[in-house]
């Protein structure tokens, strides 16, 4: 995707959240496609115009009052120094790389032992500044079956400051 692992699963985050069910991510991204000798096109391929109405998945998007509730576990996906300077109440931290090996996410039992802590069955929000980093770890706590949405820190210092 150009922008390493987390734009891919940002991108593929957004197409969910328009409610696309029909959507993939290449784990370990293109150069271990062509590695494997999988047929890539030089060509791109040209669709034909289409009308597109989206159907927005309203659960894989935090809100502030959601998170400021205490329903849910909150993951501060950011760095360790980022999470010590300021963070969401009760959130953990988890950067966001924790759940790559390489280019690929980690393994089940792996990714088992990193979300040890966490409970199923209550929801997970993951943030970061933006969201996009933050998809990381939301695409792994869905490969693991964890109910998880997407926030950001850039909204809770928003609305903390107007609360």
């Amino acid at each position: 995707c150009g922008g390493g692992p987390s734009a891919a699963t940002y991108v593929y985050w957004i197409m969910k959240h328009l409610g696309h069910s029909n959507v993939s991510l290449m784990d370990g991204g293109i150069d271990e496609w062509v590695r494997a000798g999988k047929p890539t096109a030089v060509e791109a391929t040209h669709l034909l115009p289409a009308n597109y109405t989206p159907s927005i998945d309203q659960d894989l998007l935090a809100s502030y009052p959601f998170v400021q509730s205490g329903g849910a576990q909150i993951i501060d996906a950011r760095g360790e120094a980022e999470f010590e300077a300021g963070s969401i109440p009760s959130s953990i931290n988890i950067p966001y790389d924790r759940v790559l090996d390489g280019k690929r996410i980690k393994d089940d039992a792996a990714l088992s032992r990193l979300f040890s802590s966490l409970d199923k069955d209550r929801p997970v929000v993951v943030y970061t500044n933006t969201g996009v980093k933050a998809s990381m770890i939301w695409l792994a706590l869905t490969l693991q079956d964890y109910e998880a949405s997407i926030y950001s820190w850039k909204d809770w210092q928003a609305n903390s400051v107007s609360s």
